[in-house]
């Protein structure tokens, strides 16, 4: 029998089978999921840049409200749902 090669798919996708043939669909996103930078900025369809500059400490003296992140060993890192609950409270209700 011939060996193919398969291929390898982020965790984040769920792979269904029916008769019909098979299907790859991203699965859905946990609240604790960890993002990385470029991952945040998709989110907010931002440069990479600018989301460093909401986690800079001069960038805290310009906003009132800093986007939350965690500074590890490896690189800035964010969790879903702190990115998600300060998107929602740059909202607002009355223009200005």
């Amino acid at each position: 029998m011939k060996q193919t090669q398969g291929f390898q798919l982020p965790a984040s996708f769920i792979i269904t089978v029916s008769l019909a043939g098979a299907e790859i669909v991203p699965a859905p996103a946990a609240e604790n999921d960890i993002l990385t930078v470029a991952e945040v900025a998709e989110i907010l369809k931002c440069k990479n840049s600018s989301i460093y500059n909401l986690t800079r400490n001069r960038g805290k003296a310009r906003y009132d409200n800093p986007i939350p992140v965690l500074k590890l060993p490896m690189g800035l890192r964010f969790r879903r749902s702190s990115v998600l609950a300060w998107l929602k409270s740059q909202e607002k209700t009355n223009a200005a």
